[in-house]
C-alpha cells in the first residue's frame, strides 16, 4: 500500500513540476537508498530507483559507500509541514562515480547507521 501510495503521489508531481537536476552523495543498501543534496547540508531524499541502485552496487566498492550522482528528476515531500519524508523520483541518471576530495564537503563522510537499522516492533503486552 505505501508503494502504490508513493506511485502515485510520485505521477502527480511529475505531471506538476518541472524536473530539475540535483548533485549530491548517494547510498544504497538492501531496503533503503537516500541521497543528500550537496547544497543542502540537513536534508536527506530518500530515492527509490532500481536502475540507480543497480548502477550503485557496480560501482560502490564497499557497503554504505557513498558516491557522487548527478541526477534529473523531481523532489517531493510526504507527511505534515513539521516532519516528514523528503523523496526524489529519478528520472535520468546523469552521473554516478566515487566522490572527489572537496565534493559535497557539507555532507559527512560516513552515513548514520540509523538510517539503515531495521524498524522496530514493539512486543506484545
Amino acid at each position: 500500500m505505501r508503494l502504490l501510495n508513493l506511485v502515485a503521489i510520485s505521477t502527480l508531481l511529475i505531471a506538476c513540476h518541472r524536473p530539475l537536476e540535483e548533485s549530491g552523495l548517494y547510498v544504497a543498501a538492501d531496503r533503503a537508498a537516500y541521497l543528500f543534496p550537496c547544497d543542502q547540508a540537513n536534508t536527506t531524499w530518500q530515492v527509490s530507483d532500481s536502475a540507480l541502485a543497480r548502477s550503485y552496487r557496480a560501482k560502490a566498492t564497499r557497503p554504505t559507500e557513498l558516491l557522487f550522482v548527478r541526477l534529473r528528476g523531481v523532489r517531493s515531500d510526504s507527511g505534515s509541514v513539521y516532519g516528514g519524508q523528503h523523496h526524489f523520483l529519478v528520472q535520468q541518471i546523469l552521473e554516478i562515480r566515487p566522490r572527489r576530495d572537496g565534493e559535497c564537503p557539507s555532507v559527512p563522510d560516513t552515513v548514520p547507521s540509523s538510517l539503515f537499522a531495521a524498524p522496530t516492533v514493539a512486543a506484545p503486552r
